[in-house]
């Protein structure tokens, strides 16, 4: 059986596509994996060059759009440096020095991380349970309703009030109390 003993909960805080786990045979991993975008952050530090002419840019530059010719998904500036600003831009492909050049009219810096960074998500969908087996828990199932470090705690808080609920065999857990209950255990040590 997957169950985990019952002394012990698993949790999995991290996306299965990448964390080479070797998981019970009896585990369903597939209704678990989805496959992820891959997404591009380019960091620039530099001169964000007009987009029209003789007006300034707005902090953020979003689009949304199904084909796969604009250079980029978004363009934020993440504030003042030592030279001039910081722009992170995500991108599909990784842009080259003649496209950044076109949206730059002066680059000091860039570096690039290229990263699985969400599910790729369709209609319809659905999204796997929290609790994988008796005492093994998947934060991450949320991502595939959503991706976002807001969903992360929503997943985490949802995990950690199964496994309390698991490891203190209660049919209902009272948040609060979970939190007052944990508070005094720190208090204790």
């Amino acid at each position: 059986s997957s169950g985990i003993n019952a002394e012990y909960g698993v949790i999995i805080a991290t996306p299965l596509h990448n964390a080479e786990l070797d998981l019970p045979d009896d585990i369903d991993q597939e209704s678990y994996l989805k496959p992820f975008q891959r997404t591009l952050a380019t960091f620039v530090n530099g001169i964000l060059a007009p987009l029209v002419p003789g007006e300034k840019n707005p902090g953020d530059i979003l689009t949304v759009t199904s084909k796969d010719k604009l250079l980029f998904s978004s363009i934020g500036m993440k504030g003042e440096a030592d030279k001039d600003f910081n722009y992170k831009i995500f991108s599909k492909e990784q842009l080259t020095e003649a496209q950044l050049n076109k949206l730059f009219s002066k680059i000091n810096d860039v570096k690039v991380v290229d990263w699985l960074a969400y599910p790729k998500y369709s209609v319809p969908d659905s999204v796997p349970n929290f609790e994988m087996a008796p005492g093994l828990y998947y934060v991450n199932a949320i991502e595939s309703a959503a991706s976002a470090i807001e969903m992360s705690c929503i997943g985490s808080k949802n995990v950690a009030l199964l496994a309390y609920q698991y490891l203190e065999k209660v049919d209902n857990v009272d948040s609060g109390k979970v939190c007052r209950d944990v508070r005094n255990f720190r208090e204790e040590l």
